[in-house]
């Protein structure tokens, strides 16, 4: 059993600051890209497109009320890994935990960072209209430094790490509610007026083609919502982690589903839901209908401001489940050492900077490469959605009912439907991108030797070793 650590987090965030970890790694690229479209694709009709947001809101609530009462049962750094473990570790083998920690630490969550920082350098040239040769290598140059950048911003602390977040999550809001508001104030093209005919059902299609063609973007959708669940990652610096996590998992959630129902509600007014399918990117076709060419440029610096905010918040909640990780095992134990003074886990920090910077030397400054890993492993975080929320079965089993601090609303009703709704997003996945489920299948099964081949299956006593 390992002894006590010399130092523990900085216990400095408010519900407030939880809530906007949620809304600025959510709020990220997705609403401003090609993933509206791609929903209005599957759904071709302006009452299924807003349906699918509503019910992405909705699951995502669902399994943030679970996500909360684990919380509130272990309030502690590292989210997702923590409860995998503690529910599946069996006689000190714990695959299932290592698995989630292989595919989120090496994979999911570095690609993520990657991809947020090309785009936000691709964005920063597009303003500075930078025609050069050599464009991929100055891509790379910005990426790697934004990333640095938001590890040293981290390392400084959690009190200023909160502040930036805050900011770049307000800046963001502000500007999605501004164009919710002028979407909704200024008229839009006559010849976009939306008709009768495209609001409801859309013609041509059966009901098992309209259900398939829903849960498809159903997939999407809940891409676009990713991060709805990374506040539980920060419990540990919560002053209040009892109340504040499942507020901030709530409000946080509640707003998000708001903002994102009010834009495509103005892209429907703007374009129509035929027209919202036939577009690249509608949120700069938007732009260029009220700013005309200067709409880019707009356009531009919300999207480097919304990367920036999903980029530092990434790293912030990283940060703390490599933290976990190396906490749980032995041969890790000298990445899970928190700074004596500004107690942030800065060499978890340092490591998954390392990671993402080979990621985008790998990538050589294309976009399109980074996102490759990200495409072929998200699908199989779902299995671990499933897996987590199960775990909340197995660890309520194991206290008193009266011992739990905040308790999930309708149990067990709502667990059980978060599984049927997951179950049903992962046979969609597979019926979507069948190739791609399997490759990430795959990925994740190189984690099963490592785990042998380094004998990190020799796990220590978390509350032992904890200081509460």
């Amino acid at each position: 059993m390992a002894g006590i650590r010399k130092a523990s987090f900085k216990r400095d965030l408010d519900w407030w600051d939880c809530a906007g970890i949620i809304l600025g790694i959510i709020l990220g690229t997705g609403i401003f890209s090609i993933f509206p479209t791609l929903i209005a694709q599957h759904n071709t009709s302006a009452f299924l497109i807003i349906l699918a947001w509503v019910c992405g809101g909705l699951f995502a609530w669902f399994g943030s009320m679970c996500y909360a009462e684990l919380s509130s049962l272990l309030p502690w750094a590292g989210g997702d890994y923590i409860y995998l473990s503690k529910a599946y570790t069996v006689k000190g083998e714990g695959l299932v935990s290592f698995l989630f920690a292989w595919a989120q630490v090496f994979v999911i969550r570095p690609s993520s960072i990657a991809v947020m920082a090309l785009i936000l350098a691709s964005e920063l040239n597009k303003i500075a209209l930078s025609i050069n040769p050599h464009m991929e290598l100055n891509l790379l140059m910005v990426g790697l430094a934004a990333v640095a950048f938001f590890t040293l911003v981290n390392m400084v602390g959690i009190t200023i790490g909160k502040h930036f977040q805050n900011t770049m999550t307000v800046l963001k809001v502000a500007i999605l509610v501004f164009m919710i508001i002028f979407g909704f104030v200024m008229p839009p093209p006559v010849h976009h007026v939306v008709s009768s005919a495209s609001l409801w059902i859309p013609a041509g299609k059966g009901f098992w083609g309209i259900v398939g063609g829903f849960w498809s973007a159903m997939v999407l959708t809940m891409w676009v919502y990713g991060g709805w669940n990374e506040a539980v990652y920060v419990a540990e610096e919560a002053k209040d982690p009892y109340h504040s996590i499942p507020k901030a998992l709530f409000f946080g959630i509640f707003w998000v589903t708001i903002i994102y129902v009010g834009i495509n509600m103005v892209y429907i007014r703007y374009f129509t839901s035929d027209g919202l399918a036939a577009s690249f990117n509608p949120a700069s076709d938007l732009m260029a209908v009220w700013f005309g060419a200067k709409g880019s440029v707009i356009m531009s610096l919300i999207i480097v401001i919304s990367a920036a905010g999903a980029i530092h918040g990434l790293t912030l909640t990283g940060a703390r489940m490599s933290y976990a990780v190396a906490d749980d095992f032995k041969g890790l134990k000298a990445f899970a050492i928190l700074h004596p003074k500004r107690r942030t886990p800065s060499m978890a920090l340092l490591v998954n900077f390392i990671i993402c910077a080979v990621l985008l030397l790998l990538s050589r400054g294309r976009i399109d490469s980074a996102e490759t890993l990200t495409y072929y492993t998200a699908g199989v975080y779902w299995y671990f959605f499933a897996l987590v929320v199960i775990s909340l079965v197995i660890l309520r089993a194991q206290v008193s009912v009266d011992e739990i601090p905040f308790r999930v609303p309708f149990y067990p009703f709502l667990p059980i439907l978060f599984l049927f709704i997951t179950a049903g997003l992962i046979w969609a996945s597979i019926q979507y991108k069948p190739v791609e489920t399997l490759v990430g299948i795959a990925v994740l099964n190189l984690g099963i030797p490592l785990y042998y081949l380094f004998s990190v299956n020799k796990l220590h006593d978390r509350e032992g070793s904890r200081s509460r």
